[in-house]
């Protein structure tokens, strides 16, 4: 009984938020467009990526792999950040997504370090 009514009470306060409409005009615009279609091209390198990885099955280039794919999550988490900042749904500080950014872009070179380190 103690448990349902916290989570009854749990459950009224955190839908007691204020509901918002979306802003149509963020979602139309282009650089928001094309955050979506990067975000989409993301996933399908993730994905491309999962499949390298399930083929290589450990050999030499699985570690560069796996770099590679913390680069497009991190990469693919900038983007989701990116757009609930746009859709106004997260206020993020300025500072989160260059360095999300900055992150991925160094788990990119990472592993293209380490693929030329394997190949040579």
């Amino acid at each position: 009984m103690k448990r349902i009514l916290a989570l009854t009470m749990l459950l009224s306060i955190a839908g007691a938020s204020q509901a918002m409409a979306a802003n149509l005009a963020v979602i139309t615009s282009p650089p928001t467009a094309l955050n979506l279609v990067v975000f989409g091209m993301v996933v399908g390198c993730a994905v491309g990526s999962i499949k390298v990885l399930g083929l290589l099955k450990g050999g030499f280039l699985f570690k560069s792999w796996q770099i590679f794919l913390c680069s497009f999550i991190v990469l693919a988490l900038t983007e989701v950040a990116i757009l609930l900042n746009d859709f106004e749904v997260v206020a993020l500080p300025k500072f989160a997504v260059p360095a999300l950014l900055i992150l991925a872009i160094g788990l990119f070179l990472f592993g293209i370090f380490e693929t030329k380190k394997v190949l040579d």
